[in-house]
């Protein structure tokens, strides 16, 4: 996962891994309201697509840390969305729950800049050559 943080929705959230251990990783992002927000009339909030691509970002690259040599692909992702959560500094942290020879189920917290949990994700991962 060298370098990936300077490319596609990494580059876009402006992502990267700042921890990594076995089958498990933290993602931070600083998400801004111009790229990632909207107005409501409860100020600008981040737009759920964001925090489901970084919620993905550290499910995968939890995943990733038990490919031995393999790719890492998302089959199925789930995000309970549970409170608003404003630009700035999100951090998510993947968990892989269990790993067979093709998949990898995982799981997710995303915390905003308080450390208050806005979302939650569950995804199934799949291991290509």
């Amino acid at each position: 996962m060298e370098g990936i943080d300077r490319a596609g929705m990494w580059a876009n959230l402006g992502a990267r891994v700042v921890e990594r251990g076995q089958g498990r990783a933290v993602v931070v992002a600083d998400l801004r309201s111009d790229a990632h927000g909207f107005p409501t009339s409860r100020g600008t909030i981040v737009h759920g697509g964001a925090i489901a691509a970084l919620a993905d970002m550290a499910l995968a690259a939890a995943a990733a840390s038990l490919a031995d040599g393999q790719a890492v692909t998302t089959v199925d992702l789930k995000v309970d969305f549970l409170r608003l959560a404003r630009p700035g500094r999100l951090v998510a942290k993947g968990e892989v729950r269990r790993r067979t020879h093709r998949l990898c189920f995982a799981a997710a917290g995303i915390e905003g800049a308080e450390g208050e949990v806005v979302a939650e994700a569950r995804a199934v991962l799949a291991y290509v050559r």
